[in-house]
């Protein structure tokens, strides 16, 4: 990471709800609760209370329809922070004690219009920071409704979708923790490169329970992979749709997939593994993104609240991604 220049990744932020017939649930409605936990300075403890995450600042824009949000991660066991000067000798160390951490802040930009055909899915660029990864934003932003869920009754009710009356003769509701779901988009140069290199094997991969193996029992089964065969005769003009339609039609079973080829002109082969039910790359290389720089004045590894100087330009490249 450096002073003048920051990435961000392209991901698909869901709300959604695990119990059938459950409402969605609106994003004005879920960015009333982010911005309650960040003015009442709530966090979320991590790792047995050595790390520390908490929304640091909310930033809504409603006429060019979008928020940013800056995730913080305090974190008492990151290694302490070093500076030094070789030409003049100089060499200082920045001792943490007691409940001080290293801090990591993350700018989180996401639309307020939800993506067309889609009304619970919303384009989501996230700033790659070291530390703070899209896993722990879905979990600190999901902890926070349920936090929200938990505290007020009042939350996420919605007429039950079976109908009928309570005691008082008033419409039947029904609750259900709302969660959010993060999935990084494939990124264009990635479809490309299928679309135009050489197919040289798909896999898809079944998580098996973990039992172990006859004659060795320290080694044990846990997936079972099934190679594919390819007729490089009969491909489709466009491999990556046919690609992502098979891999999403096997996902019932198969919930990783692998795609190996050869970029044009390349000689090394190149894996990439898929969430099946999605195609979802689940590695960042593989995620739609763009950059920022340079930019002046030089950026901190942190910051208490959103740095415009950062976020302006990363908005203008932000909205090119979205479909509303």
């Amino acid at each position: 990471m450096k002073n003048d220049r920051r990435s961000f990744y392209i991901y698909d932020l869901e709300l959604a709800a695990r119990k059938d017939g459950a409402k969605v649930l609106a994003f004005d409605e879920a960015l009333a609760v982010w911005e309650k936990m960040w003015k009442a300075g709530r966090t979320y403890p991590l790792n047995n209370d050595k790390a520390t995450l908490l929304i640091g600042d909310v930033v809504k824009d409603e006429q060019e329809g979008h928020v940013a949000i800056l995730l913080r991660l305090s974190d008492t066991a990151a290694p302490n922070s070093v500076y030094s000067d070789p030409a003049n000798g100089g060499y200082v160390e920045h001792e943490k004690n007691g409940t001080v951490g290293a801090d990591f802040a993350c700018h989180v930009l996401i639309s307020i219009a939800a993506e067309k055909a889609q009304p619970n899915v919303y384009t989501c660029a996230i700033e790659r920071v070291p530390g703070i990864t899209a896993g722990l934003i879905q979990r600190i932003l999901s902890k926070f409704l349920n936090y929200e869920y938990n505290e007020n009754k009042e939350f996420y009710s919605y007429p039950a979708p079976g109908g009928g009356l309570n005691k008082d003769n008033k419409p039947r509701m029904d609750r259900c923790c709302p969660h959010v779901e993060l999935r990084g988009r494939p990124s264009a140069s990635m479809i490309k490169d299928i679309n135009d290199g050489r197919l040289t094997g798909i896999s898809l991969v079944r998580s098996e329970p973990i039992t172990p193996i006859a004659g060795a029992p320290f080694l044990r089964k846990s997936h079972t992979e099934l190679k594919l065969n390819i007729d490089h005769g009969n491909l489709p003009a466009q491999v990556w749709n046919s690609i992502e339609q098979a891999i999403k039609a096997n996902s019932g079973n198969y919930g990783i997939a692998k795609v190996s080829y050869k970029r044009p002109g390349a000689s090394r082969f190149v894996t990439v593994e898929l969430n099946s039910a999605t195609g979802q790359p689940l590695n960042d290389l593989y995620v739609e993104s763009f950059e920022i720089g340079p930019i002046f004045p030089p950026l901190a590894h942190s910051s208490k609240g959103v740095v415009a100087r950062l976020c302006d330009p990363a908005i203008v490249q932000f909205k090119q991604h979205r479909a509303i």
